[in-house]
């Protein structure tokens, strides 16, 4: 039977921590922010990385008076929820006009024991060619499928540093080609010694990009390590997503469920030749989803499918959970067309049992008991819901008899 497993998932890169909310949250007021990325104007709507702003007031007014349509920009100030509430400061990154120009500006971003230096997907050809803003696009959906750190260039090679000695400079290499040199000492280690990254540069219409990076092995480092590109170490993560993929595509298949690959798979379970799940927009660890989707019926022919995009309204889904002596039970409703869908995981009864409960003005119309299924993760804490997309709600006992 489907039982109850979710943790939360936490993604470390580049120096920033991101914990995605797994349940809805009231408004917490403005917060702070610091970004980068291109701008994208729209007559009522704009936006730079994954942050929206008003296209009148007073964060366009400062944004656009320095940074216009397609501009790479650093923007600061206040945020409520993802749109950019005031903006203290806006600066337009120029042309990168020599080869060293595009390195300064990213270790810019890092003094002393302090920085981080971040690129949302649809901006990474404001610093890379396009054949190595694609690859890093890739490793980064890899290193979602494989539930592990992305294998993208590090920008400083460590997790905690004091940068001293920093130098960057940029040999010729012929027509438009060029070899930058970033060397620095992290004054953390017992014996710092110089710690050098080579990047290949390539001078494209838009200035000069990023095409190769070369991380250098540390001096005295025994045995040495092979010489590996940025490309190789990406491309491997790569395949190892793609091998990934296929497993999960077959265990999926296995299992029974309806759900597609990558999307979250909340509740799985069979009866008598059916199937029925309940999926998300994204895997369960991929924050917030866009939507959630009930189905019933086999992967040829789906009986019954009902969607939500919203929480709290109309059709909306509603989860909760409760600690028994011998265990958790869960269960997670929706109501549509009159009648009541309920898909619920006990781990108290004996035997265990899940299924789903179908309700019609109160009086209970279906009741499918289920021969089988997959891990799934259904809630497993009464303030923590495994989708955004699922209000949590007090637990009632009723819902399941």
């Amino acid at each position: 039977m489907p039982r109850i497993a979710i943790a939360p998932y936490v993604v470390v890169v580049a120096g920033l921590a991101t914990l995605p909310a797994a349940y809805a949250k009231p408004d917490q007021g403005p917060a702070p922010f610091s970004t980068i990325g291109v701008i994208r104007y729209g007559m009522n709507d704009s936006a730079i990385g994954k942050l929206m702003f008003l296209s009148s007031g007073q964060p366009a007014d400062r944004i656009l008076s320095v940074c216009k349509d397609g501009d790479l920009c650093e923007v600061s100030g206040t945020t409520r929820g993802e749109e950019i509430a005031k903006v203290a400061k806006a600066v337009r990154v120029g042309r990168f006009g020599d080869p060293a120009a595009p390195l300064r500006w990213v270790y810019s971003h890092y003094r002393d024991d302090k920085g981080s230096f971040w690129l949302e997907d649809d901006d990474l050809e404001a610093l890379f060619t396009p054949r190595m803003a694609a690859l890093v696009v890739k490793t980064r959906r890899a290193a979602e499928i494989l539930e592990e750190e992305t294998a993208e260039p590090s920008w400083i090679g460590s997790q905690d540093w004091l940068i001293r000695d920093l130098k960057i400079d940029a040999q010729d290499q012929g027509p438009g080609r060029a070899v930058g040199t970033m060397t620095y000492r992290n004054m953390i280690e017992q014996n710092p010694k110089p710690h050098t990254t080579r990047f290949d540069m390539v001078l494209t219409d838009a200035g000069w990009r990023i095409d190769e990076v070369r991380t250098q092995p540390d001096p005295g480092e025994k045995p040495p390590r092979p010489l590996k590109t940025g490309s190789e170490v990406m491309k491997q993560q790569i395949a190892e997503g793609e091998q990934a993929k296929r497993d999960k595509a077959a265990k999926a298949n296995a299992s029974g469920s309806l759900c597609s690959f990558g999307e979250g798979a909340i509740f799985t379970c069979s009866a008598k030749g059916r199937q029925f799940s309940i999926c998300t927009s994204g895997q369960t660890h991929e924050l917030p989803h866009q939507w959630i989707e009930y189905r019933a019926g086999t992967p040829d022919k789906l009986e019954l499918v009902h969607r939500s995009t919203k929480v709290g309204g109309p059709g909306s889904f509603y989860g909760a959970y409760e600690l028994y002596p011998k265990g958790e039970v869960s269960y997670v409703r929706f109501s549509r067309d009159g009648y009541d869908y309920t898909a619920f995981s006990d781990e108290n009864s004996r035997p265990q049992r899940s299924g789903v409960l179908v309700r019609k003005d109160g009086r209970s119309v279906a009741r499918i008991m289920c021969s089988g299924g997959k891990d799934d993760a259904m809630p497993k804490d009464a303030a923590k819901m495994p989708s955004n997309m699922i209000l949590a709600v007090p637990f009632d006992a009723d819902q399941l008899e």
